[in-house]
């Protein structure tokens, strides 16, 4: 870690938007007020006070409806933290993941509360008074700790452990692939790319990632490019040919035809239906 470890309370930090993204840095915390409804891939909670959070990262997220009291208290953990964490760990088959989509509100009881805040303020005081050549270690001791129990969860909560040992090593290449599409969408918009990557075939990737995601890969990689497009054109400051280059396109004219034809509409049509311009 370049910069000490953070606690946040100013919930303007919180990495997801009112607006669908893929998240480059997960999240984990407690609502300590109000209400907001956030959303990952598809699946909706309400989230409330003593609401236990946590969003990896990746994860394709919104949040909206925020109270006017809304306030959290969280940490944030990017990629490359969450992956080191993870493989601090052994034991983490790439089920977790799909099943943490679904499973990332839990309601808390008070000692509970109580016991992640306090867990918090440890995180806080090693991040900031650990020696720095040791912080970083240190930092993802604890949060493996944190990751773990929601580990163990997973796996006395899991009603088909057959079924999730025989998919592992699909998983795995499901897994894979989205980490890979979030690295290299941007340049890379062919199956085959991946498909070399995963040193697998690309009809056996499209039947997996079918199979896992229930969607085909060409939808998975077409997704990222969709929703970073309309993130760019959210920005006033960014013209269309700021975009195309951002994005990877040949030209204004390819990017148009793209976004038309998985949305049906032009980039300055979906400019004007948010209310941008």
């Amino acid at each position: 870690m370049s910069d000490n470890f953070h606690i946040y309370t100013d919930i303007s930090h919180i990495p997801a938007k009112e607006y669908e993204t893929y998240l480059e840095e997960g999240f984990s915390g407690i609502c300590t007020g109000g209400s907001a409804v956030i959303e990952v891939f598809s699946v909706c909670r309400q989230i409330v006070k003593n609401d236990l959070v946590t969003i990896l990262p990746l994860q394709l997220v919104s949040v909206r409806d925020i109270s006017d009291d809304f306030s959290m208290t969280f940490f944030k953990v990017d990629k490359v933290m969450f992956l080191d964490i993870m493989s601090g760990l052994g034991r983490i088959t790439t089920d977790f993941f799909f099943y943490m989509r679904k499973n990332f509100q839990y309601h808390l009881s008070d000692s509970d509360t109580k016991r992640f805040l306090g867990f918090c303020r440890v995180i806080d005081f090693r991040g900031n008074n650990d020696d720095p050549a040791f912080q970083r270690e240190t930092i993802l001791h604890l949060l493996r700790i944190y990751y773990w129990d929601f580990y163990v969860h997973f796996q006395t909560k899991a009603s088909d452990k057959k079924k999730s040992l025989s998919n592992s090593n699909k998983e795995n290449i499901a897994f894979r692939f989205s980490m890979l599409v979030s690295e290299h969408y941007k340049e890379h918009r062919e199956i085959a790319f991946y498909a070399d990557k995963l040193c697998i075939s690309p009809l056996y990737l499209t039947k997996v990632i079918q199979e896992m995601r229930g969607q085909s890969a060409h939808e998975v990689i077409i997704d990222y490019v969709i929703v970073e497009i309309k993130n760019l054109l959210r920005d006033t400051n960014l013209d269309i040919k700021d975009i195309v280059r951002r994005i990877g396109f040949a030209n204004q004219s390819s990017l148009s035809r793209f976004f038309r034809q998985h949305t049906g509409l032009s980039p300055s049509e979906y400019r004007r239906t948010i209310h941008i311009i």
